[in-house]
């Protein structure tokens, strides 16, 4: 990837009346990156989508593709190409006649078309049904048409708008991989619009996360999974459970100390300072901490035991750095290589924990309804600001 963006986003907003689709969004796009736009619907990922494409013009703030402003250009003019969530082929043409089209529509010479589609066909693995019509192929087939019909035009920047939506779960999966593969052949930048987390966390180089129409971050999968900057993040991109905080008392002379955490439900935890987002120590002060941050710990950290830990004593947290809750055993769901396991507690909502299929079928020998205890080490848990924590 180059060090100068190939696409530079600087403080655009958009507004519809009074509503604000999206508002003061910058960020940059790489060249030869896949790109993710994720977040839930209403959040304004599909309105920066067409901002990009042209066909909406931004209230505010600079849309720039290699330095130059994109704005007062329309979507024919622009080096961009898009490939729509309904893939939007011509159901009367051929696989090689919808590939060609834009092609004739520019006047280019029949010659370099007819070269041009074949190498696109070759590209998407569809040279052996070129006579074929859409009605004639698979879902995944059809998406490799509307993917050959934007490659023939090398654009710039490619955009893709929900391009697995429509596709079966397997399908879906197999065609996640066919499009890195691609995307890397071709070495052409991918912007994908998404509400699927899972879809973002396995294509893309980075992922712009967007809530309300607001920019929450931007950051690799990883990143985003293990230094989520809030709460909102951190439960889009994965599967919190978050306790509400009380108290946090932070060592002001040595950031690097323990963390005393309080919270009604797991009482005092000491925790290593990892735990705490960026943005706690930059631009929270601790008075503010406390009804303005959760302490959150993810399914896949939870332990889960028959017996109470630690020879059926209480554990004594702040030396074990473990906290524990009692419930009992609810539903537990089989998923191939690991079982989710519901435990029920009073006063709140139920966790799930990720167990091996082992540990799942000890318990259910237990019995619905049994004394189930969970416990993690608290250096397994995200001290995050509940900005934006959903309901």
């Amino acid at each position: 990837m180059s060090e100068a963006p190939i696409v530079s986003i600087k403080n655009l907003s958009k507004y519809f009346g009074r509503f604000a689709a999206l508002e003061n969004v910058s960020l940059d796009i790489q060249a030869g990156e896949i790109f993710a736009l994720l977040g839930p619907s209403g959040c304004g990922k599909s309105t920066l989508l067409r901002i990009i494409s042209g066909f909406e013009t931004p209230s505010e703030g600079e849309l720039l593709l290699d330095g130059e402003d994109l704005i007062p250009l329309k979507p024919n003019k622009r080096p961009i190409n898009m490939v729509f969530q309904s893939y939007a082929v011509f159901p009367h043409m051929s696989v090689e006649d919808n590939v060609a089209y834009g092609l004739k529509m520019e006047a280019v010479a029949s010659k370099d078309i007819k070269q041009r589609v074949a190498e696109s066909l070759a590209q998407v693995h569809l040279t052996d049904f070129s006579h074929r019509k859409p009605h004639q192929l698979s879902g995944g087939q059809r998406q490799r048409v509307a993917l050959a019909r934007v490659l023939v035009k090398k654009p710039r920047l490619l955009l893709l708008d929900e391009p697995l939506s429509a596709l079966d779960a397997k399908l879906r999966d197999a065609m996640r991989l066919e499009l890195v593969k691609l995307q890397e052949a071709v070495g052409i930048t991918f912007v994908i619009v998404t509400h699927d987390q899972s879809e973002a966390m396995a294509m893309a180089d980075r992922i712009a996360v967007l809530s309300e129409g607001k920019l929450r971050q931007v950051a690799t999968p990883a990143e985003l999974y293990q230094r989520p900057v809030d709460a909102f993040v951190a439960d889009f991109v994965g599967t919190i459970h978050a306790f509400d905080v009380v108290s946090v008392s932070i060592s002001e002379s040595d950031i690097n100390k323990p963390l005393t955490i309080t919270t009604n439900e797991l009482g005092e935890l000491v925790c290593p300072p990892s735990i705490a987002a960026d943005s706690i120590f930059i631009d929270q002060g601790v008075s503010q901490l406390a009804g303005q941050s959760v302490l959150a710990v993810r399914p896949e950290h939870i332990e889960l035991h028959l017996e109470a830990p630690h020879n059926n004593a209480a554990i004594n947290q702040s030396s074990h750095g473990r906290a524990q809750l009692m419930g009992r055993l609810g539903d537990i769901a089989f998923q191939g290589q690991h079982s989710i396991v519901e435990v029920m507690l009073d006063g709140r909502d139920s966790l799930t924990a990720i167990v091996s299929n082992t540990v799942a079928q000890t318990l259910h020998q237990s019995g619905h309804g049994s004394p189930i205890w969970a416990s993690w080490s608290t250096a397994n848990m995200l001290l995050l600001p509940n900005h934006a924590l959903p309901a």
